[in-house]
């Protein structure tokens, strides 16, 4: 847990420190060359260094491209660097700054890139676990669920659900939004529950 102090002052050395604890039982792949046609702010770097070792990180839900296949788009107003499965929503950013604001259909985000990436690392951590859960509930239900988790400093994450907040505790990430049918909480695990 020791990366979720880090969060406050460097969501890069927190997105290293979650996806090193996270994904420490995925075998390592020989590491490849981190080859872009654009320039690559440092958490994008960051991001890659872990990814392309361990591909499952790039996404199993959702996905960050991999470094070879960013582009300027002219369309988007800068370059796509991720996007949902299915189309809803794609985030792009002008990789010439150095922790660039996100834009998700031409609105900013909240969170800087290094912000977003760990957002992203946190939900696909949830929607891709071996053990999950999906509970719809009440407020007091989704308070009682999430005793015990420590709220993510960051904004709320605009997906899957815009007003999406990420929880974490000892080997358990879970995620909280409202829907018109009640409080959604997910909650994921790399290991079976003791």
């Amino acid at each position: 847990m020791d990366w979720l102090a880090a969060v406050p002052h460097d969501k890069v050395a927190a997105m290293r420190g979650f996806l090193d604890v996270w994904y420490a039982d995925v075998p390592t792949a020989d590491p490849t060359e981190i080859d872009s046609p654009v320039p690559l702010p440092a958490a994008l770097t960051a991001f890659y260094e872990r990814a392309t070792r361990k591909p499952v990180i790039f996404g199993v839900h959702n996905s960050v491209y991999p470094p070879h296949e960013l582009e300027y788009d002219e369309d988007e107003g800068g370059v796509v660097f991720a996007a949902e499965n299915q189309g809803a929503w794609a985030k792009v950013i002008d990789p010439d700054d150095e922790d660039p604001e996100v834009y998700d259909d031409g609105e900013p985000d909240p969170e800087p890139l290094s912000g977003v990436l760990l957002q992203f690392a946190l939900v696909e951590a949830v929607m891709s676990a071996p053990y999950a859960t999906h509970e719809e509930v009440t407020r007091a239900e989704r308070d009682e669920l999430l005793t015990g988790l420590t709220r993510v400093p960051l904004s709320p994450a605009s997906f899957p659900e815009h007003g999406t907040l990420l929880y974490a505790g000892p080997g358990v990430v879970a995620l909280s939004y409202q829907s018109e049918a009640g409080h959604q909480v997910l909650t994921g695990r790399r290991r079976r529950q003791e």
